[in-house]
C-alpha cells in the first residue's frame, strides 16, 4: 500500500508541478513586463509560454546564447530585407513567402520559430510607415529575446525541472510528420497567410498589428492543425478574450500591479490545469491563455482609452480567428478536391 501511495503521490506531483510552473511563471513574467512597460512588452508573456508549455525543456546557457544570437540575426535580416526590397512588392512578397514557408516546413528551431516569424512579419510591416520605426522594432525584438531568456531562467530557478518525475510518463512525444506532410502543412499555412500580408501591404494597416501578431501565433498553435477544430478555436479565443475583459474590469476597480499578478496566476492555473491534462483538445486551453495574455497585456500597456481598447482588441482577435478558421476550411476543401481529381 505504501508503495502504491508513493507512486500516486509522485504522479500527482508530476501533474501539478508543471501547472504551477506555467501559472506562476506567467504571472511573474506579466508583473515584470508590465512594470517595465517597454515597447512590445505585451507580446513577451505570450512568447515565453513556448518555454513553459508541455514538453518544453529549460534553456541551457548554450541554447540561450544560440537563441539570442539567432533572434538578433533574424531581426537584422528582417530590417535589411525591408530596407532593400520593401519598395519592390513583386519581389518582396514572394521572397517573404518563401522564407516563411521554410520556417513552417522545418522541424528545427522550434522554441524560436515564433520569434523568427514575428520578426519577419512585424519589421517589414512597421517599416511601411517608417524605416526608423522598423529599426526600433528590430532592436526591441532582440531586447525581448534577452529579457525572455532571463525571465524564463528565473522561472526555472524557482521551479526546477524535475526530470525524474516528468520522465515517468513514457515518451508519448509527438510523432514527427513526414516530409510530405510538413510540405503540405507549410503550403496551407502560406496560402492562409499570404492574403493577410497582401492586405497589410496594400492598405498599410500598421495600426492593426495585433491581428498580424495573433495570426502568426495561431498559425503555430497545435490546435490549428486539428481537423474539425474550427468551433473549438473560436470558443477558446472568445473564452480567453472574455477572461481578459473580466480581469480588466476588476483592475479598473482595483488598479494594483500585484492584483494583476494574482489574477494572471488564477487564470494561469485554470487554463494550465486543462492544458497539461494531455487530453485531445487540451491545446485549445493553451490558445485561450495566449489570447488572455495578449489582450490583457496590450490593453494594460496602452496609454489611454483602455476601456475602448479592450473591445477593439477583442474585435481584432475575433476577426483574425474567424479568418483563420474560414481560410483553413477553404484550403482544406480545395486540397481534398485536388487530391480526388
Amino acid at each position: 500500500m505504501s508503495g502504491n501511495s508513493t507512486i500516486m503521490s509522485r504522479e500527482a506531483a508530476g501533474n501539478i508541478y508543471p501547472v504551477l510552473r506555467y501559472a506562476v511563471g506567467s504571472a511573474v513574467i506579466m508583473l515584470i513586463v508590465m512594470s517595465a512597460d517597454y515597447t512590445l512588452a505585451y507580446i513577451t508573456p505570450v512568447l515565453t509560454l513556448n518555454f513553459l508549455a508541455p514538453g518544453a525543456k529549460p534553456p541551457t546557457l548554450k541554447s540561450s546564447i544560440i537563441f539570442v544570437s539567432i533572434i538578433t540575426m533574424a531581426s537584422m535580416a528582417g530590417f535589411i530585407f525591408s530596407r532593400f526590397f520593401l519598395e519592390y512588392p513583386l519581389v518582396f512578397l514572394p521572397l517573404l513567402a518563401l522564407i516563411l514557408f521554410h520556417l513552417y516546413y522545418t522541424t528545427s528551431l522550434q522554441p524560436m520559430k515564433m520569434w523568427l516569424i514575428l520578426s519577419l512579419l512585424l519589421i517589414p510591416m512597421v517599416s511601411l510607415q517608417s524605416y526608423r520605426l522598423g529599426g526600433i522594432v528590430a532592436i526591441n525584438l532582440v531586447g525581448n529575446a534577452i529579457l525572455t531568456i532571463i525571465m524564463v531562467g528565473l522561472v526555472y530557478f524557482l521551479f526546477p525541472s524535475m526530470e525524474t518525475i516528468t520522465s515517468e510518463k513514457p515518451s508519448m512525444t509527438r510523432l514527427l510528420p513526414s516530409s510530405r506532410q510538413r510540405y503540405l502543412a507549410a503550403a496551407k499555412k502560406i496560402l492562409i497567410l499570404i492574403p493577410v500580408l497582401v492586405m497589410f501591404f496594400v492598405f498599410q494597416w500598421t495600426d492593426s498589428l495585433l491581428v498580424l501578431i495573433f495570426i502568426a501565433i495561431l498559425s503555430l498553435s497545435p490546435a490549428s492543425n486539428m481537423k474539425r477544430s474550427g468551433i473549438g478555436i473560436i470558443v477558446a479565443n472568445i473564452s480567453g478574450g472574455l477572461a481578459a475583459i473580466l480581469v480588466f474590469n476588476l483592475l479598473v476597480i482595483v488598479p494594483n500591479l500585484l492584483f494583476l499578478g494574482l489574477l494572471t496566476l488564477l487564470f494561469g492555473l485554470l487554463f494550465g490545469n486543462k492544458l497539461f491534462s494531455h487530453k485531445p483538445l487540451s491545446s485549445l486551453y493553451g490558445m485561450a491563455f495566449s489570447t488572455f495574455l495578449l489582450v490583457l497585456g496590450s490593453v494594460t500597456s496602452s496609454d489611454n482609452e483602455a476601456g475602448a481598447a479592450v473591445w477593439l482588441r477583442i474585435l481584432q482577435i475575433g476577426a483574425a480567428v474567424t479568418y483563420i478558421v474560414v481560410a483553413n476550411v477553404v484550403v482544406e476543401r480545395f486540397s481534398h478536391s485536388k487530391s480526388e481529381t
